[in-house]
């Protein structure tokens, strides 16, 4: 919100100075800046062009906007387009993100992942950790994880996280990219915190690529049955020394280096399903172990998948969260 402020305060002084007194010129970049953000940001953003084109009218020290009706009707009318335009393109992002019906003490949202569909299922258990953005082209990005540490577990800290990583995902990011950005994001947030999870990138095509920081593998289902996808692991974000410290050579060796991703190594995964789930199967084994690897497999619908993952042990509390992608066709599903 600042940078678009300061963006259209910016642009009325060099308008002024410039002496160009086009609406165009006091109106395009207030206008973009306004379109690409928030529509309570866009609502403000045109709000301020506005002060500052009538501003610049009434207190013509050096010459601004033109006066002329035309003019100050052209402006008006563009300044007013620029929140319904925020609004339609917010509108049409989250349209493709639709809340699955089931229990009330989880949530589940579905979303288009390629030529597929994936589930995110969410509960609010401790350290919880969830997000799913859908790109242009009909790709997905999804961050599934678990936090440790006072400063970062907390709803503020949480709510942080889950913003930096939509923020931050965009059809050209990786994994590792993200994995990157969100561990510096930990370091600043709460440098005793950890972040556990697993990125999940699902291009248009349905190919899909993880990167696990620190978190349980991921499962995969051929034909009717479930497995470890093998990804390899990297250390949990936050958790080891950043690149470039000037710590003792013996000490890096020791805690490791922070590459770009945290360590992390994004690999292909394949499989008519995957699946994560951050906490429910950390401590899988035996008999639960086959019970997790079952669930994955049972429904043929992605979110009724998700939402039996997070089943706490003997009907207890649920654990969560869990992401369930079946990347091809439904048909396939």
């Amino acid at each position: 919100m600042r940078a678009a402020l300061a963006g259209t305060t910016g642009n009325a002084v060099l308008m002024g100075v410039a002496e160009v007194g086009t609406p165009i010129g006091w109106v395009l970049l207030p206008g973009l800046l306004g379109v690409s953000a928030r529509p309570r940001v866009a609502a403000l953003v045109s709000a301020w062009a506005g002060v500052l084109v009538v501003a610049s009218v009434l207190v013509p020290v050096i010459p601004g906007h033109r006066s002329d009706p035309q003019a100050l009707l052209a402006s008006t009318l563009s300044l007013t387009a620029v929140p319904l335009l925020a609004w339609a393109r917010r509108r049409t992002r989250t349209a493709s993100v639709t809340r699955a019906a089931g229990p009330t003490d989880v949530a589940v949202f579905t979303v288009p992942a390629g030529p597929g569909s994936a589930a995110l299922a969410v509960c609010g258990s401790p350290g919880e950790i969830g997000a799913a953005v859908p790109l242009r082209g009909g790709g997905l990005l999804a961050l599934v994880g678990t936090v440790t540490g006072a400063a970062l577990d907390t709803p503020a800290g949480r709510r942080a996280i889950e913003q930096t990583f939509r923020r931050h995902a965009r059809p050209a990011a990786s994994p590792q990219r993200l994995a990157g950005v969100l561990d510096q994001a930990v370091r600043d947030l709460a440098p005793a915190g950890h972040l556990r999870a697993t990125i999940v990138r699902v291009d248009r095509s349905g190919a899909v690529e993880a990167a696990r920081c620190g978190s349980p593998d991921l499962i995969t289902v051929a034909a009717d049955r479930a497995a470890l996808a093998g990804v390899p692991a990297g250390p949990a974000l936050g958790s080891t020394r950043p690149a470039g410290s000037t710590a003792r050579a013996g000490s890096t060796a020791r805690s490791g280096s922070a590459s770009p991703g945290g360590g992390a190594t994004p690999s292909p995964v394949t499989g008519r399903r995957v699946a994560v789930v951050a906490a429910a199967f950390a401590d899988a084994h035996g008999e639960r172990w086959v019970r997790v690897l079952d669930q994955v497999a049972a429904d043929d619908d992605p979110a009724g998948a998700a939402r039996r993952l997070t089943r706490g042990p003997r009907g207890g509390r649920r654990t969560g969260p869990a992401l369930v992608v079946d990347p091809g066709p439904p048909s396939r599903a």
